[in-house]
């Protein structure tokens, strides 16, 4: 027999559907919780990474090294590596990835870097194929690369991008790690 809807009544779930509802929502909910929100690494930070330490000295003078360019910069590679974040199988920015590339891009204009070269180099985790993911390291270092120039007017000659997948992963994390997702971006000796 059919009953009349009340009026002020509302439609509740059978308590039976609860525990079916919350084993369906249970893995995203794990999900999300293993992905931490990246951490922005503001543009001052990013400079002090990219270019050489001062030298201390207590009264005597240091030579540059044997082969050290003449800019001064000691020759040695000076990187940093950034929590940009994609969608998953995707080159395409997410806004929190957007975030970090507008300190990212600051930094780059810096009077201290603004006469440097840079190579982004994009780096996946070990799921998947090693032929897909050096595709897509390599779309996503263009895709920032890309970001950069447009929205920072960078010369593009000052910056390269190339992609190595999940063949250079960091050794404190597993290869599938969250962790080895990540863009590195590193001085280049410069062209003059």
């Amino acid at each position: 027999m059919h009953q009349p809807h009340r009026a002020g009544r509302t439609h509740r779930p059978s308590p039976v559907w609860l525990p079916a509802l919350l084993l369906l929502t249970a893995p995203a909910i794990t999900t999300a919780a293993d992905e931490p929100p990246p951490s922005v690494v503001d543009s001052q930070s990013i400079v002090r990474s990219l270019t050489a330490p001062a030298a201390t000295t207590r009264g005597f003078e240091v030579a540059p090294r044997v082969g050290a360019p003449p800019d001064g910069s000691g020759g040695g590679e000076h990187k940093i590596s950034l929590d940009i974040r994609f969608a998953s199988d995707s080159d395409q920015l997410t806004p929190a990835a957007q975030a970090q590339l507008a300190q990212l891009g600051n930094a780059l204009n810096a009077p201290e870097l603004a006469h440097r070269r840079f190579l982004i180099a994009g780096h996946t985790s070990a799921t998947g194929s090693p032929e897909h993911n050096l595709r897509l390291s390599e779309a996503r270092a263009r895709s920032v690369r890309s970001y950069l120039l447009e929205r920072f007017h960078i010369a593009p000659a000052r910056i390269e991008a190339t992609g190595y997948g999940s063949s250079r992963p960091l050794p404190d994390f597993p290869p599938a790690a969250l962790q080895q997702r990540r863009v590195e971006i590193s001085t280049l000796p410069s062209t003059s």
